[in-house]
């Protein structure tokens, strides 16, 4: 049977613990909260727009008081890159996470204005395989700022890896590009003396989902009443100038 000062130890130790998740509770919740809170600012950005560290900065200086006390005592670095973090997820929700990364939060790679330029350069080069470590070292020296900031945050081994796969993305990136370029491009139009003329048909127009009764329907239609009038009597101006030359080579 334990004694007196045993059980008024336990029961304080109950209470504390008790106490203890109401608090971490209530800062889930305002975590929570302060994070719907900053999606909501973050999604007034156009989509193709990265925000700066400088606005950033000024939003959590107006609403630091909304900050939960946990994210407070943050560094206030870390605070930035949290919410460029969420950013990033917003913008970019199927990219892949990327491997190797050192295990401080803060020092993951992030779409920031610091990585600005090494995007700028690695879409400038105008070639067809990846970059290689003596170039990437070469740029690095002769942008010293730059390459004081990313080694400061990024080991030698880590920052080689992230730019040659960025490249790796951009080379992938265009050679897609020339790809749906060469399917658009329309073949050379032949003419030949042996043509026959068919009777143009009614051009198609996507109206599947579309309500007959509705305006839409309507002026699509008109569109395409007009487009095979106008095929129509193309046709008609044409046909005597083939016929004649047909004439011509018998």
């Amino acid at each position: 049977m334990s004694s007196p000062a045993e059980q008024t130890l336990a029961v304080a130790a109950s209470e504390e613990e008790a106490e203890q998740k109401v608090s971490d509770t209530d800062n889930s919740e305002q975590s929570q909260e302060w994070e719907t809170m900053a999606r909501a600012w973050l999604s007034s950005f156009p989509e193709a727009k990265a925000v700066s560290m400088d606005e950033v900065e000024a939003w959590i200086d107006s609403n630091f008081d909304f900050i939960p006390q946990g994210i407070k005592s943050m560094p206030r670095p870390d605070v930035c890159q949290r919410l460029i973090a969420i950013q990033n997820c917003m913008r970019f929700p199927n990219q892949e996470k990327e491997e190797d990364q050192v295990d401080i939060p803060h020092a993951r790679f992030q779409r920031t204005d610091q990585w600005r330029p090494v995007y700028i350069w690695l879409e400038s080069l105008n070639r067809d395989d990846v970059v290689k470590s003596r170039d990437i070292t070469e740029w690095l020296t002769s942008n010293p700022r730059i390459q004081e900031y990313l080694c400061s945050r990024h080991s030698r081994y880590h920052l080689m890896h992230y730019i040659k796969k960025c490249h790796m993305k951009i080379l992938k990136r265009r050679e897609r590009k020339k790809g749906v370029q060469q399917s658009d491009t329309p073949e050379s139009l032949k003419v030949h003396k042996d043509v026959e003329m068919k009777q143009a048909p009614l051009p198609s127009t996507k109206l599947i989902n579309v309500p007959q009764d509705s305006d839409l329907f309507v002026m699509k239609r008109k569109e395409a009443l007009e487009k095979f009038q106008i095929l129509v009597e193309l046709e008609k101006l044409l046909s005597p100038t083939f016929l004649k030359r047909e004439d011509g080579n018998k």
